[in-house]
């Protein structure tokens, strides 16, 4: 199963990389959604600082661990 994660995405890194959103960003928080229309609607209640953007990226947990596990 695909969870996505809110990361926070800076002009310039993703210009650096040639449009494609660099692997390594911080997150917004330490949460996952399970659907990237939960996560899309999470965006849509932050504000992002000035020059950054706010991007849902899909992550997969390695197998045979409880990555969403609180």
């Amino acid at each position: 199963m695909t969870d996505f994660v809110i990361v926070v995405a800076t002009m310039a890194a993703v210009a650096g990389a040639g449009g494609a959103v660099p692997d390594r960003l911080p997150t917004l928080g330490f949460r996952t959604y399970p659907s990237l229309s939960d996560c899309e609607a999470a965006v849509g209640q932050n504000t992002p600082r000035p020059g950054t953007r706010l991007v849902c990226l899909p992550i997969e947990p390695p197998p045979g661990t409880m990555f969403s596990a609180h």
